[in-house]
């Protein structure tokens, strides 16, 4: 039960991020990697303003802003200047981790004292616990619903049709590259309003806080993805933020159970790695070691090698 709770406690400040990436990375079909350079530019810039005596509102709205600048920054990048999208990414997010120190002003910042969104819950007399649910659980589910919407829209269907192919798409007519812009803005934004929820939920920031999440959102969205299988929209969505709650669910069991935590960025990957071979191998490996299963792996290897194609970074 403990555990139950401490994954919707933590999880829910984290399925804004998940969002972003599952819009990115599986609704564009774009590695983008700014990500982790927007979560923390996010949470820098939230804890900027309420270090400054703003509301925790408008900190919430500033830290969308800089993520989603991040990410238009990335799209501006791959788009009019033709770079690829992996290497603008990193390339922004090495640079978001500079902006990030000038941005607190140092290292870190801490938010002892200041109102936030979770001590305003506080005072309609609900405990910490209730208060970190209510208000990430409000902020997810609108991530939710506005995604729902601007997916159902003739827009949203452009930019899907986009990450599923871009050629037939300008074929139709679509501007693929401010389908690609826009969504890139959009999923940023998602990750710097993630980023600024932690920040305010945990009372602190720390540069480092960026390391890593793209490993945590990319963990929850292969763990709901093979949940559920599904790419319609309601669907989707439902196994982003479901892989999100047993990602931290099996984060806090291992804690509570003696796990180390210095082990589990470890786990995590190859857990990721344990499960994405499994969906890609599992049904071939169920087919035995007869001389006929062997073949035809060995069929689908050599086709997989010669369709394997990685655009040119530099």
């Amino acid at each position: 039960m403990t555990a139950a709770l401490t994954a919707l406690e933590i999880g829910a400040q984290y399925i804004p991020l998940a969002l972003g990436i599952y819009l990115s990375l599986i609704v564009l079909s774009l590695p983008d990697l700014t990500i982790e350079g927007s979560f923390g530019l996010g949470g820098a810039t939230c804890a900027a303003v309420l270090q400054s005596g703003g509301s925790p509102w408008i900190a919430v709205a500033a830290a969308m802003a800089a993520g989603g600048a991040a990410g238009l920054t990335t799209g501006s990048l791959h788009v009019f200047l033709r770079m690829n999208t992996l290497l603008a990414s990193i390339l922004v997010t090495a640079a978001c981790w500079s902006i990030c120190l000038f941005v607190m002003g140092g290292a870190n910042v801490a938010l002892i004292g200041v109102e936030t969104l979770f001590t305003q819950a506080q005072g309609l007399d609900l405990g910490l616990t209730e208060a970190n649910i209510l208000v990430g659980g409000l902020a997810s589910l609108a991530c939710v619903a506005f995604l729902l919407w601007l997916l159902s829209t003739s827009f949203g269907v452009s930019i899907r049709a986009t990450g599923l192919n871009i050629q037939t798409s300008r074929a139709m007519g679509v501007r693929t590259e401010m389908r690609q812009l826009a969504g890139l803005g959009v999923a940023n934004a998602l990750v710097g309003l993630s980023g600024a929820l932690v920040v305010q939920q945990q009372g602190f920031m720390d540069v480092s806080i960026q390391v890593g999440t793209l490993v945590v959102g990319i963990a929850a969205l292969v763990l709901g993805r093979t949940i559920i299988r599904s790419d319609r929209p309601v669907l989707a969505l439902a196994a982003v933020v479901l892989g999100v709650l047993v990602y931290r669910f099996i984060v806090a069991w291992t804690l509570e159970n003696g796990g180390s935590a210095n082990s589990l960025r470890l786990v995590t990957s190859i857990a990721v790695i344990v499960v994405l071979v499994a969906r890609s191998h599992g049904s071939s490996w169920a087919r035995g070691i007869s001389a006929s299963a062997r073949a035809q792996r060995r069929r689908i290897q050599t086709d997989y090698l010669e369709a394997d194609r990685v655009s040119p970074i530099l």
